[in-house]
C-alpha cells in the first residue's frame, strides 16, 4: 500500500466516525437542533485545540510512561493532559459558539461540548494511526471520540447554565474542573495500567449515561419543548 493511499484510509477511518458521532450527539436535542454550520465550526475549533495542547504535552512525554514515577503520572494525567486539553477545548467552544443567537437553550452546551470534543479526537485519532498503524483507527474512533465527547459535554453542562446564569465565571469554572478530573482520571487508569483498558472504558460508559441523563435534565428546561 503506497504511503499516499495509508493516509487517505487513515484519515477516512478518523473523520468519518468522528462526522456520525457529530450527528449521534446532534439528534439527542430533541426540540431545537443545532444547525451543521454551527457544530462543524464547534468541530473545527477542537481539532485546532490539539496543535496547542501538544506544544504543551511535549516536555512532559516521559511523564506519561507506566515506569514514571507517581507523581509524575498523576501531575501528567490530571493537570497536563486533563485540565490543559479541556482547558483549551473549553476555550474553543466559547469562542466558537457562546454569542451565537443559535446558543438558546441550555442543553446546547452538551451539544456543542461534545461537539468540540469530537473535533478535538479525530486529530489526536489521526495521529495516532500514524503513529501506529491503521490497526488502531477503529478502537480510538469508538472509545477515545466518545471519551472525549463525554468531557467536554461535562464542560458543556455548566457551559450551558453559564449562557443563561447570573453567574457565568462560576458554572464555567466548575464545569473545567468536573471535566478536568473526568479526563484525568481516565488517562491515569491507561497510563499507571489500573485494571488494564477495560477500567478506562467502563469510565467512558459511566461518563456517557451521566451526560445524558444530564441532557434529559436540561431538555426540560427548553423553550422549545
Amino acid at each position: 500500500m503506497s504511503s499516499a493511499l495509508q493516509l487517505i484510509l487513515i484519515v477516512l477511518a478518523s473523520l468519518i466516525p468522528g462526522l456520525l458521532w457529530l450527528r449521534f450527539f446532534q439528534l439527542r436535542d430533541l426540540y431545537e437542533r443545532e444547525p451543521a454550520r454551527m457544530l462543524l465550526r464547534a468541530f473545527a475549533m477542537g481539532a485546532l485545540a490539539v496543535g496547542v495542547a501538544a506544544a504543551v504535552e511535549l516536555p512532559f512525554s516521559d511523564w506519561v510512561l507506566p515506569e514514571a514515577p507517581l507523581f509524575a503520572q498523576l501531575f501528567s494525567a490530571f493537570v497536563i493532559i486533563g485540565l490543559g486539553e479541556e482547558l483549551f477545548k473549553a476555550l474553543g467552544v466559547y469562542l466558537a459558539v457562546y454569542r451565537s443567537p443559535e446558543f438558546d437553550e441550555p442543553a446546547d452546551g452538551i451539544i456543542y461540548g461534545a461537539a468540540v470534543g469530537i473535533g478535538f479526537s479525530v486529530v489526536e485519532n489521526i495521529l495516532y494511526a500514524l503513529a501506529f498503524g491503521l490497526a488502531v483507527a477503529p478502537i480510538r474512533a469508538l472509545i477515545a471520540s466518545l471519551a472525549h465527547a463525554c468531557f467536554s459535554g461535562i464542560f458543556g453542562i455548566f457551559f450551558g447554565r453559564a449562557r443563561f446564569s447570573a453567574n457565568p465565571r462560576g458554572e464555567l469554572t466548575r464545569g473545567l474542573l468536573y471535566a478536568a478530573a473526568s479526563h484525568g482520571l481516565y488517562d491515569y487508569l491507561l497510563i499507571a495500567r489500573i485494571g488494564s483498558p477495560l477500567a478506562a472504558v467502563v469510565l467512558v460508559v459511566i461518563l456517557y449515561f451521566l451526560l445524558q441523563h444530564h441532557l434529559r435534565q436540561l431538555l426540560t428546561q427548553s423553550p422549545f419543548e
